[in-house]
Parts: structure tokens; C-alpha cells; sequence
């Protein structure tokens, strides 16, 4: 299940924003055209026409009315069933307006969600309060213009980056292979030098025979390097070993679909520490999509904070690991895997 949360904080008292609420003629101005009714039970229509996160006619149902304070509905529409409130309250400088929407946005749910609370701002944010100070005023204050299509680049497809990501990362890899299979160009006038008498050098001819005619022994150029110490006997003593530090924590996860139903799937994150200390204690935050609804946990309980479902984790010793594994139901047409997944601010591998 999708949810978005806005709060909006208007300098006007909540009676004014109510009735910019509820009105149909102030709606059409800065919301959009329809023909709502502030009555429980009541139905109405939306026309969002060009509003991004919105595919045609909205059909609503008010089920929920508190005078001067709170409207709850049901929105259905294309790839939208959605259950949405508008509660305001009080606040020492004026009023505050806190929308929810849950439920269903369909197959590219995560994608439409960005989109309306883009909208949204704009609606609530901009729209609303310009006809807020006109009312309070009584003066024609212009109304921003609502935000399009045209205005909301479409997200980037992620798998299309991924591909794009492994196509460059084979052409790498071809070229390195390439390029270690060539000939060296070396090899040619060293093997000349061995076979060549000519390119010796001339102290291995006539210069290292002895005045007898005999070959002398080579002679023993000294080398550099450290000196062995010897102790007080005379006997040589080995070097003392050189220490090298172990090497930092290094915290990585990776994600993995396990299994996939009809209602959902199975996931797993394995968090490992590659360096040579123990880790500072770790998070791992997954946005999941579909209904929401994780179960059968295996490793640590979770939290919810909205979208986001966040496993905490102690410190992992060096060379250690810890999987999770969990559940994801009611996933019924969205991707069987999470919208995304991070430990501690870096994206896990697999998505």
C-alpha cells in the first residue's frame, strides 16, 4: 500500500481554509473542477485534466465529514483506489492542513507517488494559499498555474540504467582482454640479444678469461639491501617482521529475491564487513511497494516509518556477515522486489 503525507502551514484561521475546502467554485480555482458537496455519503467527480499522477476522471465518495475540520473520501480512477483525508487544525500563528492518501496507484506506483506529491505541493502549497490571501484581502490576487505533464520529466527507468551500466561494464572488460592478449613489444629484440653473439656484452667474451686461457669465475658484484645485524656471538640474526595494520571496517549489503507468489514474494539482504575491524552497529532501510504488509521476519525486528521498513543491526566483527530475510504480501501487480535498499546511505547491490 502507497501512502503520502503533505503538512502545510497557513498563516489564516482554520475557518477560511475550510471554506476554500469545501466550497466547489473556490476548489475549481486552485484544486481542480468538481462538483464535491461536503456531506457524508455524497459523491462527486474530479477533473484533474493535465495534473501529474492523474489518468482521467476521479470518481469520489465523501465517508466522512467533521464540520470544520476533517473530510475523508475514497478516490477511484484509473490505476488509482485510494483512500484520502484532509484534516485541519489550529496552530498559535494560524492553521495547519495535513493530507494522506493510501492505497493503490498501480503497476508504476512508486513513479505516480512522486508525481502527485510534487502536486500536491503545488496545489496545497502555492494554489491554495494565493486564494487564501485573496479571501482574507478581498483583493483578486492571481492564481499560480497548476503544474502539467509537460512540467514533470518522466523518472528514468531503472532497469534501463542498469543495462546501460552492465553493456559499459562488458565493453571494459572486452578491451582489457584485448589489450593483455597483444604481442609484447619487447619480446622481439630480447630473444635477438640472446641468439645474437654480437649484442653480448664484451665482458662475457675475451675480458673473463684468465691469462692461462682458462675461464675465470664471474665476479661477484655486491649488492644493496639491508645489512643483516648480528648479535654479540657473531651469528647473523633474522630481520624483525614488518607489521601491517589491519585494514578498516567495510560495511556492504546486497538484495536478493528469493522466491515470488501470486500474493508476493520472499527477499533477503546479507550485510558483510570485508575489512579487518569490527563495524560501527548498522541500518538497513527498504522502500517496498505493493500493500505494504512485511511478515516473517528472520533477523532483526523492524520499524515502520511510512513507505520505509528499517532493520537495525549491532556491530559486525571483521570478516562477519548477517542475513535478513522477509516476506512482502498483498504484492499482487506490483515489482516483486523493493522500490529500493540502503545500509546506512549506500545503495545494497541487486537493485
Amino acid at each position: 500500500m502507497t501512502e503520502i503525507r503533505i503538512s502545510v502551514q497557513y498563516q489564516h484561521q482554520p475557518e477560511l481554509v475550510w471554506r476554500a475546502l469545501t466550497d466547489r467554485k473556490l476548489l475549481s480555482r486552485w484544486f481542480m473542477l468538481t462538483d464535491l458537496e461536503p456531506s457524508a455519503g455524497s459523491t462527486f467527480e474530479l477533473l484533474p485534466e493535465t495534473l501529474p499522477g492523474f489518468d482521467g476522471t476521479v470518481r469520489g465518495e465523501l465517508i466522512e465529514v467533521t464540520e470544520g475540520r476533517r473530510l475523508s473520501m475514497r478516490w477511484r480512477g484509473e490505476q488509482m483506489h485510494a483512500r484520502v483525508t484532509w484534516e485541519l487544525s489550529e496552530t498559535p500563528g494560524g492553521s495547519r492542513l495535513l493530507v494522506t492518501q493510501s492505497g493503490f496507484l498501480g503497476i508504476r506506483g512508486t513513479a505516480r507517488r512522486r508525481q502527485l506529491i510534487a502536486t500536491y505541493r503545488r496545489l496545497f502549497g502555492v494554489r491554495l494559499a494565493a486564494v487564501l490571501d485573496g479571501l482574507a484581502t478581498g483583493a483578486d490576487i492571481a492564481v499560480p498555474p497548476p503544474p502539467s505533464v509537460t512540467d514533470a520529466p518522466e523518472p528514468p527507468d531503472r532497469r534501463r540504467q542498469v543495462l546501460a551500466v552492465l553493456a559499459a561494464a562488458l565493453l571494459v572488460a572486452t578491451a582489457a582482454v584485448v589489450v593483455a592478449n597483444l604481442p609484447s613489444r619487447t619480446s622481439e629484440p630480447a630473444a635477438a640479444q640472446m641468439t645474437s653473439g654480437a649484442a653480448l656484452p664484451a665482458a662475457t667474451t675475451a675480458g673473463n678469461r684468465s691469462p692461462s686461457g682458462t675461464s675465470a669465475p664471474p665476479r661477484r658484484t655486491p649488492t644493496t639491501g639491508p645489512t643483516p645485524s648480528r648479535s654479540a656471538s657473531g651469528a647473523p640474526t633474522a630481520p624483525a617482521p614488518r607489521t601491517t595494520p589491519p585494514a578498516a571496517a567495510a560495511l556492504a549489503a546486497s538484495y536478493a529475491t528469493v522466491s515470488t507468489t501470486l500474493l508476493g514474494y520472499r527477499g533477503s539482504v546479507d550485510v558483510a564487513n570485508s575489512g579487518g575491524v569490527s563495524s560501527e552497529p548498522w541500518t538497513v532501510t527498504l522502500v517496498v511497494q505493493g500493500l505494504d504488509l512485511v511478515s516473517g521476519v528472520e533477523g532483526p525486528a523492524p520499524k515502520r516509518d511510512g513507505d520505509a521498513v528499517i532493520f537495525s543491526g549491532p556491530a559486525l566483527p571483521a570478516g562477519s556477515s548477517e542475513r535478513i530475510v522477509f516476506d512482502v504480501t498483498l504484492s499482487l501487480l506490483g515489482p516483486k522486489e523493493p522500490a529500493s535498499c540502503e545500509i546506512d546511505g549506500s545503495t545494497c547491490a541487486g537493485l
